[in-house]
C-alpha cells in the first residue's frame, strides 16, 4: 500500500471482525484470499459461523476449510447484483468485510452504499495490485486498470498525470492534463502502481 501526505487518500488497515453484530458478509476479490484472513475469521466465529457468509469473487477453487458459508461469484457485477437482491436481509448490526484491489473495493462500498449499509458498518482492506481507477477532470470519464503515473483518458484521450487526491464518492483518483501549459511535451510513463 502507498503511503501519502495527502488527507483525501484511504488509509487501509487490517479487516478486525466484530463477532457481537448481527450477520457479517465477507467479499473478496480471489486473488487476495489468503489463509490469514480466513483465520482471523474462523478464530472470531469458530469453524461454524452461520451468521458469516463469504462472497469470493475468483480465485482458486479449493480454498480449504473456510468459516461460514462460502458463496462463489464470477465478477464484480454479480457483487452488485447480490447485494441489490439482498438487501431486505441487512440491517443496522450488519457489518460488511472486503478485501481486494482498490477499485474493487470503492465498488463495493458504493453498491453496499445503495443497499443501506452506513460506512460505519463497512471495513475495507487494501490487498493486490496498487493499479487504479482515473477519474478525468476535464471530461469527468473513469479509466479504469491504470499502473502508470500519467495514463490516457478513456474518455478524451488526454494524458493525464494520476494525482494521489481521492474521491470516496467516485471510488477513484484524480487526473488532470499533463501536457495542459506545453502541448505534445509528455514525460516518460513509469510503472507505479503495478
Amino acid at each position: 500500500m502507498m503511503i501519502s501526505d495527502i488527507k483525501s487518500r484511504p488509509v487501509y488497515r487490517a479487516l478486525a471482525p466484530e463477532p457481537t453484530a448481527s450477520g457479517h458478509l465477507l467479499v473478496v476479490e480471489g486473488e487476495t484470499l489468503t489463509p490469514a484472513l480466513l483465520a482471523a475469521f474462523a478464530s472470531a466465529f469458530g469453524p461454524v459461523a452461520p451468521r458469516l457468509h463469504t462472497w469470493l469473487v475468483g480465485g482458486p477453487q479449493d480454498v480449504g476449510p473456510h468459516p461460514g458459508r462460502l458463496w462463489r461469484l464470477g465478477s464484480l457485477a454479480d457483487v452488485v447484483d447480490s447485494l441489490s437482491c439482498a438487501s431486505r436481509g441487512f440491517g443496522i448490526g450488519d457489518r460488511l468485510y472486503v478485501s481486494g484491489t482498490e477499485p474493487f473495493l470503492w465498488r463495493v462500498a458504493e453498491a453496499a452504499g445503495h443497499v443501506g449499509f452506513a460506512s460505519g458498518q463497512i471495513q475495507l482492506h487494501h490487498a493486490g495490485s496498487l493499479r487504479r481507477r482515473v477519474w478525468c477532470t476535464h471530461c469527468h470519464s473513469i479509466t479504469d486498470d491504470v499502473t502508470t503515473h500519467i495514463a490516457d483518458c478513456a474518455g478524451c484521450g488526454r494524458h493525464l498525470l494520476v494525482r494521489d487526491h481521492f474521491s470516496r464518492r467516485l471510488g477513484a483518483f484524480m487526473g488532470v492534463m499533463v501536457d495542459a501549459e506545453a502541448p505534445g511535451q509528455v514525460p516518460a510513463r513509469e510503472e507505479v502502481f503495478a
